[in-house]
């Protein structure tokens, strides 16, 4: 027993040693393309001519991955530094941009458990899955056979679940959940035989899912406006795609019943959201039809994703000193405001502004996916110990970042990390046949 927990131990040692490794590989890898990058783009502002076009040409062959590394721009480059830059940039913008409307595919064919199922879907879709509170679970144990081909990831989740009756569980979080299907009790009075025996079935749109949760009918005596047909829908986007914000447009929105009712939409909901996870529970509401409608035959509306672009790094050396200093990456601007103490602590501030700025509400979405940090001479990472907005305008947002640390701020480099751009994108989505309780 000691010589095969010896055994164990020296396992688990040597896949930790290369896990580290690994992970040092590709720290190693990385910083030498990024080492690599930075030298191709100094040669883009070249004296001749013919070694400006050399260095844009090799860094257009090594592919959309040198984006995370080209330096940021500042007032001090050239006309000639900036125009080899924008071009790179524009090439290779709209291959690294995230639409909604182009989903992962799923291909799983021959017999497996539904965990291995699930897992597979995850590694081939680089949509990650949380499975760990199911791994207990004896129906994710069940083998089946499968024979999914060239569907979409959330169809492919749905045939998966639908194996061992089972089903996507809509949350207001950040992880898919998955649960048993609930099913109607006997009932030999007929108590029950209102209640609804199947789910209404879930749209696909591109990344997105879209499915009906409840739909309710409420009566107002003292203001007959108020009365009202409530729909509550779940929205799930695929979890590689990060939307900041998400609105309904209200004034696209057109209900109708069996009957051909066109049914008044209330201008005073809300229709906007900022997402902290991977799907969000919408809940809309319109005139309560008349007690001829049945069902509501149609629910159609429009709604907008503001999707964030590749992260920017953008970084300034010796804050104290380079007050003042602007720096660009894409649409997106940084300004140092200013680095002093700050009673204990020393603070940074830094203004901050995206080209084409959407909304105050898509920004607030934009800002959870920035971080500000210092790195000091070797190397390390200095976490700040607390942040706040200083100001929001039309223009641009002003943060205060402040650390705890001894040496002076001249020791540090500044890091601000944050999505280059947001882009607007619309989708069209349709339910049909919900009936009425």
């Amino acid at each position: 027993m000691r010589t095969f927990a010896a055994a164990l131990l020296l396992c688990s040692l040597l896949a930790s040693l290369c896990s580290h490794a690994n992970a040092w590989q590709d720290t190693q890898e990385q910083e030498s393309l990024r080492a690599k990058i930075r030298q191709l783009a100094k040669q883009l502002d070249a004296d001749k001519e013919a070694d400006r076009d050399a260095a844009e040409k090799e860094i257009q062959e090594i592919g959309p991955e040198v984006l995370e590394f080209l330096p940021p721009l500042d007032e001090e480059a050239s006309a000639e530094l900036r125009m080899r830059l924008q071009r790179i940039h524009e090439k290779f913008f709209e291959e690294t941009t995230l639409d909604f409307h182009e989903p992962s595919t799923v291909n799983l064919v021959g017999e497996m458990s539904v965990l291995d199922a699930l897992e597979k879907i995850g590694k081939q879709t680089r949509n990650r899955i949380s499975l760990e509170a199911y791994r207990k679970q004896a129906a994710l144990g069940e083998v089946a056979d499968f024979d999914i081909q060239g569907v979409t990831y959330w169809e492919a989740l749905d045939e998966v679940m639908q194996k061992i009756d089972w089903q996507i569980i809509p949350k207001d979080s950040g992880k898919i959940s998955f649960g048993p299907t609930p099913k109607v009790p006997e009932d030999r009075n007929g108590l029950l035989k209102s209640l609804p025996r199947e789910s209404i079935p879930p749209v696909y749109i591109g990344v997105l899912r879209l499915q009906p949760v409840a739909l309710s009918k409420t009566t107002n005596f003292l203001d007959p406006l108020q009365s009202t047909a409530d729909l509550d829908f779940v929205v799930q986007w695929e979890p590689r795609f990060n939307p900041v914000f998400v609105r309904f447009k209200m004034d696209k929105l057109v209900v109708r019943t069996d009957n051909d009712e066109l049914l008044l939409v209330p201008t005073d909901q809300s229709s906007d959201y900022v997402p902290t996870g991977s799907q969000l529970i919408v809940s809309m509401r319109v005139v309560k039809p008349t007690q001829v409608a049945s069902k509501i035959a149609s629910w159609k509306g429009e709604m907008q994703i503001a999707i964030p672009g590749r992260t920017a790094t953008i970084d300034f050396e010796n804050p104290k000193e380079n007050t003042g200093k602007t720096q660009t990456a894409g649409d997106l601007t940084v300004v140092l405001e200013s680095a002093r103490k700050n009673r204990d602590l020393q603070e940074v501030q830094i203004g901050v502004s995206l080209t084409n700025q959407l909304s105050s509400e898509v920004m607030q979405g934009w800002m959870a996916l920035t971080d500000g940090y210092l790195l000091d001479k070797e190397g390390n990472r200095i976490d700040h110990a607390g942040w706040a907005t200083t100001r929001i305008t039309k223009h641009d947002i002003g943060l205060s970042y402040l650390f705890d640390i001894e040496a002076p701020l001249s020791d540090y480099r500044f890091v601000y990390r944050a999505p280059e751009s947001v882009i607007l994108q619309t989708a069209d989505y349709e339910f049909d046949n919900i009936p009425f309780p």
